[in-house]
């Protein structure tokens, strides 16, 4: 990354997005919802890439309001994976040296390796969050990177760790990945195409007991 250009400018030099992906969110209302302001780079992203898949290897949530639905959180959204960091960290602890509590995570991607990736909340400045990552086969899981959830994207793929950060390798060092923004990767997959090689899906139309 060069001196002067911005995570996120850096990361569209690689991943570029779909045109209209804009997820208008009404931020004061998710504010309201969660209790806290998101971090700029986040709501940067979404108003240019929006919420969806990366080489169908990893997803960045959506950004919802923490609502119960009946049967609790659905998983695969951010008050779902919320929830499961949390329990995660109530019931085996949290990264080490953290002072906070399972209510310093808010999720805002998962990896195909079953890996859930979040901000800990640790600052009135949502800027100042570093990403939190439970890596479901990293030895310890948690790991806190300090910085945020645009610049982690863009030194995972520039391999810009000193390891991968994530228990799939896929995007470790992947120099032109592929963002899919949801409703183009559902609208895809209802075409009988696979969203990410746009093969046509050799089960499109298969009924499975």
């Amino acid at each position: 990354m060069q001196p002067e250009e911005t995570p996120l400018a850096a990361l569209l030099s690689v991943m570029p997005p779909h045109d209209g992906a804009d997820e208008q969110v009404d931020w004061e209302e998710l504010r309201r919802a969660w209790g806290v302001r998101f971090p700029s780079d986040y709501t940067a992203f979404m108003a240019t890439y929006g919420g969806g898949g990366i080489d169908d290897a990893f997803g960045v949530l959506t950004p919802e309001a923490p609502a119960q639905p009946p049967n609790g959180p659905v998983m695969g959204s951010m008050p779902g994976e919320t929830a499961t960091m949390r329990h995660i960290w109530e019931t085996a602890g949290g990264p080490d040296g953290v002072s906070g509590g399972p209510d310093s995570v808010i999720a805002w991607g998962v990896s195909c390796g079953a890996d859930i990736l979040g901000w800990l909340v640790v600052d009135e400045d949502p800027d100042r969050w570093p990403v939190v990552v439970w890596e479901r086969h990293g030895r310890p899981n948690w790991k806190v990177y300090d910085c945020g959830m645009v610049e982690f994207l863009r030194r995972l793929f520039a391999a810009g760790f000193d390891r991968c950060p994530l228990s799939d390798a896929s995007l470790w060092g992947e120099p032109a990945p592929r963002f899919v923004h949801w409703r183009e990767e559902q609208r895809r997959w209802e075409s009988g195409v696979d969203p990410y090689t746009g093969e046509p899906d050799p089960y499109f139309g298969m009924e499975f007991e």
